[in-house]
């Protein structure tokens, strides 16, 4: 089962999970990282985790079959699409768009202010 971490991260944190995989030689998992919880809420917004959720429940489909079944414009579900290509929780091939994990984690902590 293909596991990643959405989750909110320093850039020290993960530097951190790069050396150790790097001095042991084996993964630390996979993880999408955000500098805030406004970042992370901005891009993961309600209508794109639902784009999520029918993928991983589809499988692999068009832009226009992904519209159909959100009941949304092509134009906007590409939008969509577009941006969670590039934080890397759905990838593009020749048969259309798909998310290429098995189980999505997120993961935040809201902490009280010194």
């Amino acid at each position: 089962m293909r596991t990643v971490i959405v989750k909110v991260d320093s850039l020290s944190q993960g530097l951190q999970r790069f050396k150790r995989a790097w001095k042991t030689g084996s993964p630390q998992g996979e993880y999408v990282t955000f500098d805030s919880l406004e970042t992370l809420l901005k891009t993961l917004t309600s209508r794109r985790w639902e784009l999520i959720r029918v993928l991983q429940e589809g499988g692999r489909m068009s832009l226009r079959e992904l519209a159909r079944r959100l009941g949304r414009d092509v134009k906007r579900v590409h939008e969509d699409i577009h941006k969670l290509i590039e934080v890397g929780l759905v990838e593009q091939g020749n048969a259309g768009v798909y998310v290429p994990y098995d189980e999505i984690r997120a993961e935040f902590n809201l902490r009280k202010r010194a």
